[in-house]
């Protein structure tokens, strides 16, 4: 399966950006990345990228998508409907993908694919971006309700106290303090590299961990 390869994590947003800010045209081709500014030759991903997640056709005619993408409510849930859509392979094998770290992710794109380690480096580095941009470590509102209602059922009533006079001194809290707080979530991102390796890995892996710290 291809997956789309972009080196520039900027360029993602940015596109994105204007996908939920303007109308789209007839035709999304080259021309069209040009008029937007993107005139340089890796730019021509990003057509890749947006027929990938599904706002374009592969006759780059825009789809629905891009059109429903307009409303500034209903926006963030389509990118993420859509990352998980096109990445539907990887968020079967880990449903939690976005949390997953760089060696589980190099080991699958390298399965997928068998392509080098440098694209396999900047596919997993284009995923992270769609997955920032779309949220995707950030629970739903709905889903922490779900969460929420789970855990108040977990949660054995205590039971009542035969003398009123009693159930002050008796009273116990029926779980530890902070038992049922959020968790807090760490993710790494760790990618492992031969000596001798490319430099251009070296130098992609450097500015993937800096993005994770400074996440």
């Amino acid at each position: 399966m291809d997956f789309p390869i972009l080196h520039d994590p900027g360029s993602i947003e940015l596109l994105l950006s204007t996908v939920c800010k303007t109308d789209p045209p007839k035709l999304v081709d080259h021309d069209y990345l040009v008029s937007l500014g993107f005139k340089r030759e890796v730019d021509d991903g990003l057509l890749k990228l947006l027929l990938f997640l599904g706002f374009i056709d592969e006759n780059g005619q825009p789809s629905a998508l891009w059109k429903k993408s307009l409303h500034p409510e209903r926006a963030p849930q389509i990118l993420r409907d859509s990352v998980k859509a096109a990445y539907g392979s990887l968020f079967k094998q880990f449903p939690n993908a976005y949390q997953e770290e760089g060696s589980v992710l190099m080991e699958f794109f390298r399965v997928e694919t068998g392509d080098s380690d440098p694209n396999v480096a900047y596919m997993i580095l284009t995923f992270k971006v769609l997955c920032d941009l779309a949220e995707l470590s950030k629970v739903d509102p709905e889903e922490k309700t779900v969460e929420s209602t789970k855990k108040a059922a977990a949660v054995k009533k205590p039971a009542k106290p035969k003398r009123k006079s009693e159930s002050a001194d008796k009273a116990k809290p029926t779980a530890p303090a902070g038992q049922h707080e959020s968790p807090c979530i760490t993710v790494s991102f760790n990618i492992d590299l031969a000596d001798g390796s490319d430099p251009e890995l070296r130098d992609l892996v450097m500015k993937l961990l800096k993005r994770q710290l400074e996440l």
